[in-house]
């Protein structure tokens, strides 16, 4: 065989990794049941499950097939039926998924978040860009599924070490919405590789910064707003006025900023949820405090909800600053 051929077979049969772990488990599947009377070619799956296709529809989705392909096969290449057989390191389960994406029948969707990302970069693998564009296109209308609660640690740990960029940077913006502790990883420890968990807690520190600036550059309301209502409890007014204090509460509930961002992770929505119940508290009479949390649509209070919302949009903005380490 020529080194051509050599180095064509090395790309596409690659190593195995982490994906036979999580699929170890997973009975191999049935062969995709596509009519095929004319296949040209047989490609086996890690698990020796076989797969009757046509050399022109990999050709047309995989550059790099229509390459290997090209190539004149060696006299003592293994044959089915008269079919060449190329080997796969990827699983039957996968191959599934990936041949009922070449052809006009229904879609082997994968059902989970894991093999999802694992089709995925065998699309980029094996540069089936076209395919990958499918896929994630059906991602953002939610055919597809995706990564549920402290999965997404897992989510970014595979992303990352299959360089599949847009899904990596989704997963770390999600991991927001959890702390980074041992408990919460897990089992998804395992599946970060390099400087991928350092890269990770520096990137959420980053978001941390910008959320903290963005709050403390926030303009509220002015004091003394002249539409505060009259509250028949107290005998006094609601206060819908903005109060930094309650703000900087939110900010500070660790002593050690470090600690805390591993431990509360800050997002908008948190703090502003945060923010409400800091200035509940912040108030002698429950009544006055009650309504400056539950504020609603009615004038005045009605100003002070605009102005979570805009808080929330602002902090939004913060996190959209901030880059991955790519």
């Amino acid at each position: 065989m020529s080194s051509q051929a050599e180095s064509a077979l090395s790309l596409v049969q690659g190593r195995e990794d982490s994906q036979a772990k999580a699929n170890s488990i997973t009975p191999p599947p049935e062969p995709l049941d596509i009519p095929v009377p004319d296949a040209s070619l047989i490609i086996r799956s890690s698990d020796l499950v076989n797969f009757r296709v046509h050399k022109s529809v990999l050709a047309m989705a995989s550059p790099i097939f229509g390459d290997l392909l090209s190539l004149p096969q060696p006299s003592d290449s293994e044959s089915v039926d008269g079919l060449p057989v190329v080997q796969l390191s990827e699983d039957g389960e996968l191959l599934n998924s990936l041949v009922s994406m070449l052809y006009p029948v229904r879609r082997v969707i994968p059902d989970s978040h894991d093999k999802l990302l694992y089709l995925l970069a065998a699309c980029q693998k094996y540069d089936m860009v076209q395919v990958q564009s499918y896929i994630r296109a059906e991602v953002d209308r939610g055919s597809f599924p995706g990564p549920v609660g402290t999965e997404v640690f897992r989510a970014y740990a595979i992303a990352c070490g299959k360089g599949l960029i847009p899904e990596m940077v989704n997963a770390a913006r999600l991991t927001l919405d959890h702390p980074m502790t041992f408990e919460t990883l897990g089992e998804s420890l395992r599946f970060f590789d390099g400087s991928a968990l350092r890269d990770l807690a520096r990137y959420r520190m980053r978001c941390r910064d910008n959320l903290v600036t963005a709050c403390l550059s926030f303009q509220g309301l002015p004091a003394g707003t002249p539409s505060s209502p009259y509250c028949s409890s107290c005998g006094g007014y609601y206060s819908v006025r903005w109060d930094p204090n309650c703000l900087q509460q939110v900010l500070s509930r660790n002593d050690d900023s470090k600690i805390q961002e591993f431990t509360n992770p800050l997002t908008p929505s948190n703090i502003c949820e945060e923010y409400s119940k800091a200035r509940q508290r912040c108030f002698k009479c429950t009544t006055c405090g009650s309504v400056h949390v539950t504020a609603n649509d009615s004038t005045p209070h009605a100003e002070l909800k605009s102005k979570l919302a805009e808080l929330k949009s602002e902090l939004a903005e913060a996190l959209d600053k901030v880059h991955t380490f790519l």
